[in-house]
This record gives C-alpha cells, structure tokens and sequence, in this order.
C-alpha cells in the first residue's frame, strides 16, 4: 500500500547506560568498526531536562493526535524558526492547512551540536508519540545535516521519520567554516568547528554510510550556492548524499530551471523550485522526482517566489529577519578555539 504524504512543506556529556550485566558499554559497543550503528542499540539518554527541550518546540494549530502526518522545520546555522522559517514555509503550510512543527537550537544553532541535537531527537519523538504516524523533516543548511546524527545515533528515531529532506545541507562539511575557524587565537562560532570538513563530529556523522535503510532522503542543492561549495554536481557535492542504504536523490535547483540562480539563503527561504522540490517529495511515495518537477515547467521556472512569502514584503523580511539574525549570530554567539570532544557514544572517550 502507497503510503500517503501531505503536500508540504531543518554540550551535553552523555553517560552511558549500563548493560544487562551492570556494566557501562564502551563506544565500541554503540559505533561498529565500520561506524554503523545497528538499529537495535539502545539509545544513549538524553542529557537536557525534558522542559528545556520542550520549550524549544513551536507546533501549529492543527497539530495533534489527530492531525495526521506533519513536518518538523529545523533552522540552518546562525537562524532561529521566526528567522528562518516564519515568512515562507509556516505561512505556506498554515494556508495549506499542513501541521507542523519547529524546533529553535541553542544561541540560533550555532551551539554545540551533540547537545543541539538533543532537542531535534525531542521533537521528533514528540511528534510521532502525538500523532502515532511518521513524521518528515526538513532542514535547511546545518539544520539540513543534524537530523541525520539523530537517526544514526538515536536507533529508535529511525521508525518515527519517513522523509529527510534536507536543502542546501552542508552533508560533507563547509570549507568557509574551516577558513573561519583558522586563527586559533579568535575561534569561531562553536557549531562551525564541528561542521568544518574534516571535523571529527562530520567524520563520526558520515562513517559507515550517510543514509539509512527505510528513510527516503531528497537533498536539495543549487550549483549557484555561495555557502556550500563546492556544488557542482551530484558526485562531487558537498549536499549529496551518496552513500548508505537508504532511499535517495539529489536534485540541483538547476536540474529543474536551467536559468535558476538561487544562492545559499534564498533557495532556503523564498525559492519557489526549491520549494516545489520540497513539496514532490512530501506528495509523492519515495523521493522527489526530476521528471515530475520538469513537467511544471516553464510556469514553475517563471515563478519568483514560492509560495508564502509575500512579495511586497520579502526584501524587508529577507533583511530584517533571515540576514540580520545571520550577522548577529556570527558576530555576538560565543565562540570556541577548538571543535568539542566526541561523546562515547559517538566513538569518543569514555
């Protein structure tokens, strides 16, 4: 049976938990040599009061037992859900009457991520416990790729998400963030030392394949990006996913609309392809397909915004919600010299 999906529209120290034999298991007995972790390992506990973790998520009106399959938004780096999300796909969903769910990060995500995932493994356990059905995530930029450490290292949230939808995601890592975090002296916004390429956290994410079997993945990429680069193509892009059993494509913006010229925030807030690649994914079994998507062309192509924002308004709400939060993040949130330990469970020091 099809399944059916809305039109629609993302530092803790962990303690192990001891082993039937009143042991504490080891890293080694959570990430396999080869960095899978097997879908029957117990999740590791979560270290923030469930108050503080369910303060950070913000749900729709129509969310609720009955409200059938909804949509968890996570924020990219440096942004908060009324940044990020509140004047483009809330909006969009709100009219289409799509529940939903947001979840807000520590300091505008860009706080440690082993603990800022912690409140996206919450939310979504809380939205399948509410509304007993599979939810679909999507993520944009950093928000894009930290769902994914939830789903490898929290086994049991594998049976809870149907769709990762992941846009502009920095899945192998930002070399600006690596360029940013260079003057050891200075140090950089912490999240950016552990998304740099060849972080030990982005190591740990994509070892032993990046997808999981069950879960269809569409990552979304424009080949005009200026924040997750290189994104060329789909072999060599720093969004595709390309390893790992689960179900998966990637699709440039360009793909759809040769002409689309859509950089790192504005195919994340406003871009109707990007959006619409969104919405197949979510209306459609399985991943987004180029073939569907193309048959909208050209109107698709011609279309400026998608839908939600308002154009009159987007210059403004572009400036004063999306980029302003941006610059602020980057030049007020705490900033560290050094990428953060891996927790045992993720193959670090126990």
């Amino acid at each position: 049976m099809n399944k059916i999906k809305f039109f629609a529209i993302s530092s803790i120290f962990i303690l192990s938990a001891c082993g039937s034999d009143g042991s504490t298991p080891t890293s080694a007995s959570r990430v396999g040599a080869s960095g899978f972790v097997a879908s029957d390992t117990p999740a590791p506990p979560l270290e923030i009061s469930s108050q503080e973790l369910d303060s950070a998520v913000k749900c729709s009106e129509g969310f609720g037992p009955d409200s059938g399959r909804a949509v968890l938004l996570v924020p990219g780096a440096t942004q908060t859900v009324e940044s990020n999300f509140s004047w483009n796909y809330i909006p969009a969903f709100d009219k289409a009457g799509i529940p939903w769910c947001a979840v807000d990060l520590p300091n505008s995500n860009t706080g440690e991520l082993q603990a800022s995932s912690e409140y996206i493994t919450h939310a979504i356990r809380k939205m399948f416990n509410t509304t007993k059905t599979k939810i679909a995530i999507v993520g944009f930029s950093q928000g894009g790729v930290m769902p994914r450490w939830s789903l490898k290292f929290f086994p049991d949230t594998r049976d809870m998400v149907e769709d990762m939808i992941g846009i502009a995601a920095a899945n192998h890592g930002l070399i600006e963030a690596n360029l940013l975090c260079a003057p050891p002296v200075v140090g950089c916004i912490t999240s950016f030392t552990q998304i740099a390429v060849g972080a030990k956290w982005m190591d740990a994410l994509n070892a032993g394949g990046e997808t999981l079997a069950g879960i269809d993945y569409t990552q979304i990429y424009t080949r005009t990006d200026d924040v997750a680069i290189p994104n060329f193509d789909e072999a060599n892009g720093v969004s595709s996913l390309r390893t790992g059993d689960g179900n998966k494509v990637n699709i440039a913006t360009q793909d759809i609309c040769l002409t689309n010229t859509a950089d790192h925030f504005l195919v994340g807030s406003s871009d109707a392809v990007g959006f619409a690649i969104v919405s197949d994914a979510l209306a459609h079994p399985g991943v987004a397909s180029v073939e569907r998507l193309q048959a909208l062309t050209p109107g698709l192509c011609l279309t400026p915004f998608m839908p939600g924002v308002d154009p009159l308004m987007f210059p403004i709400n572009f400036a004063t919600k999306m980029m302003s939060t941006f610059a602020q993040s980057v030049t007020l949130q705490p900033k560290s010299t050094q990428e953060p330990a891996l927790r045992c469970y993720a193959g670090g020091e126990c």
